[in-house]
Parts: structure tokens; sequence; C-alpha cells
């Protein structure tokens, strides 16, 4: 296990385009941190300058202190997992994960014994004399898996290896590389544009945007207090409800709605803010009868079994956070122009398009928004 130190790391392209710029970033030793982002935003080649696949235009990289900036790959002692699995296809499982060790002349006995025991822990111990071709994406991932624990190298560095499987089996490997870092608690980096699996396997989050970083933090915080628009439309899903308020005798005003600020909310001290409301916090009456609420009209509804997510409208402009293409930056409107909020009810509370229905505000956990710069005010 080791600490992996990123200082000031920038990379610069030839034709000048940066794809990440001026990041600095501790891994502590046996830490699981996930680098997320949407598509492009430099997290696939900070990993790579880390593993030493991409050279460094400024800054440097430490493991254990010892600087690592300009080693080739093989000196730095870190095994990578690709989206891609890499398996040598005319290779059987078995000599696929000892092939590492071989390369290092290690004894045949002491490869066979290092192949046997990580099989056991991945349970890939009746497909070992299968060939590459003959498995599932899952168990082949899992042998991709087993060939860089068989190393026992100081670092993991994951890029988007789940990516390529099914929405049912990502769910159970996301179980089992929980599993394998409580077991083995070697340090890992783990690069993910999806923002449930960052959430769920990593102990702290990074999240970059264009190439820098915007918040470092456990998943609770990035959810309960994200430092900015950015980071508080990017995680959370549905995504957090945004709007431009004006706020004066202790109510924020928006959209012909008025919400009662709780008496120690910072906000009261301002004239306006752009105010989030998670869909988790607007929830029915019934159960939160001391909270106030807002009418809305139902414009779709989405049943997924254990809640309801209901989409409806407000009349007020949408609030830009940069977050994904235009085209998915659209979709956070209706077809006649109003902006798109939900609300993520319980199973039981009955409703579909075209009703008109009350909603409780939880006031107690708004979330506020600088207007001009996006950062958070206050707690």
């Amino acid at each position: 296990m080791a600490v992996i130190t990123v200082d000031g790391v920038s990379k610069v392209f030839d034709k000048g385009a940066t794809a990440v710029d001026n990041v600095s970033l501790e891994v502590a030793d046996g830490e699981f941190m996930v680098l997320v982002g949407p598509s492009g935003c430099g997290k696939s080649t900070l990993l790579r300058m880390i593993a030493g696949l991409e050279s460094v235009t400024h800054g440097g990289v430490l493991i254990d202190g010892r600087d690592v900036t300009y080693a080739p790959s093989k000196d730095r002692d870190l095994a990578m997992v690709f989206q891609n699995y890499a398996l040598y296809p005319h290779m059987t499982v078995r000599k696929n994960l000892g092939f590492g060790l071989k390369l290092r002349r290690m004894p045949k006995s002491d490869i066979d014994a290092k192949v046997t025991e990580v099989a056991t822990m991945l349970g890939l111990d009746e497909l070992l004399e299968r060939k590459p071709g003959q498995l599932s994406g899952g168990q082949r991932q899992r042998v991709a898996m087993g060939r860089a624990l068989v190393r026992q190298p100081v670092g993991f560095l994951m890029d988007e290896p789940l990516s390529n499987l099914d929405a049912k089996l990502r769910v159970t490997m996301r179980a089992e590389l929980s599993r394998l870092h409580a077991e083995v608690g070697t340090t890992t980096i783990y690069v993910t544009h999806d923002q449930i699996e960052a959430m769920t396997l990593g102990q702290r989050v990074a999240i970059l945007r264009n190439g820098t970083l915007q918040q470092v933090a456990s998943p609770t915080e990035l959810f309960h207090r994200p430092v900015n628009l950015f980071c508080a439309a990017f995680i959370g899903s549905p995504q957090m409800n945004l709007v431009e308020a004006t706020i004066s005798d202790g109510e924020a005003r928006f959209a012909g709605m008025v919400i009662p600020l709780p008496v120690d909310s910072p906000l009261r001290s301002l004239d306006r803010a752009i105010l989030g409301i998670r869909p988790s916090d607007l929830v029915a009456p019934v159960t939160a009868p001391e909270f106030p609420t807002i009418s809305v009209g139902i414009d779709a509804v989405e049943d997924l079994g254990a809640h309801v997510h209901v989409a409806f409208g407000i009349d007020a402009p949408r609030v830009v956070t940069d977050v994904g293409s235009e085209d998915e930056e659209a979709e956070a409107y209706l077809l006649d122009g109003r902006t798109v909020w939900t609300a993520e009810l319980p199973d039981r509370y009955r409703v579909a398009a075209g009703d008109r229905v009350e909603l409780a505000v939880r006031n107690d956990r708004l979330h506020a928004f600088d207007v001009a710069t996006g950062l958070r005010i206050g707690d």
C-alpha cells in the first residue's frame, strides 16, 4: 500500500488543449478514491499520468514521497485495470492471471500458489482452464482484476472497469469491488463517469470539470454540502432542483411560490440567491405537516417500484450549471419552455399526469448558491 500524491499536475497537449489543469490531490494509504466527472473532464488523462502512460506537462506525481513524475510505468509498482479487460485471448484464465508473475521470473510453484489464492478470492476456481472467449463479461472483468491482484502492487488504478457490463451485473461487481478493497486494503484510484459508482464505492470522491478539481469529499458531504452549482447538479439522481429566488421578510420567492426560511438560515441576510432543493426533500404533506407547501401541476410520472418520480414545470428560467452537453441541458425543459423539477415520493403516494398536488418543502435542507459565482452560501 502507498500514499499517492498528485502535486499541481497539468497536461497540455501539442495543439494547446489543456486536459488537466493544476490538480493537487493526496490519496491516503489504503484509501479508495474515485475520480468522477462528465466525459472529457480529464479524469482518465489524470489517471494515465499517475500510471506513467501519459507525460506530465507541469507538476509532479509522488508515491510514498518518492518522485515518480518521469519514471517509467514499470518502476511505479502500480497495477492498472482497463475498461476493455485487456486479456490475452489465446491464454487460459490461469495463464492470464500468472503472466505478469512469469515475466518477473517468479518460481512456478509460487506463481501457482498466487494464482490459486486470487482465483479463490474472485470465484474463478472452476474457470481456470477456460479462455476469455468462453467467459461472460463479468467473469472477464474478474480475471482482469485478478491479474492486477496477483502482483500485489502498492496501488490499483482502475479506468471505468465496469462500463461494458449491463446494469444488473454492474451492481454485483460494485459489491465485489467493495468487498475486495475491504479484504486487500490496497490504495485504489478509480475513474468513472457514473455518479452512482462514485457514491457507492468511494471513501472519498474527487469531482473534475474541464480539467480542474471542483471538490474532494466523502459521498455524504458531496450530497449534503456541494461547494458549487456544478457539484450540486452533478451529484444526485434525479439531479437537484435549482431556481433563482428573491428573498425578503424571511421568505424566498420564485415562480409565484413562497417558501418561509428557517430563522437560522443564512439566506435571510441576502436579497437573492440560487436555491437548491433535492427531489427527496419535496415530500408528501401528510408525512411532513410541519413544513411549508407548494402547489404544482404534474406533467409526468415515473413509477420505479420503491418510489415514484413526479416531474412538474415551474415558470422560472433555467439555472445553467454547465453539466453535460447542450442536448443534456435541453432535457431540463418541458415542451412549453418551463423548467422541469422532480420530486421523489414513496410508492404509496399515487399521482397521475395532469393532477394538481401539494408538496411539502423541507426548508431545513435548502441549498443556497451565489448568483454571480455559483459558490455555496453558508451551510
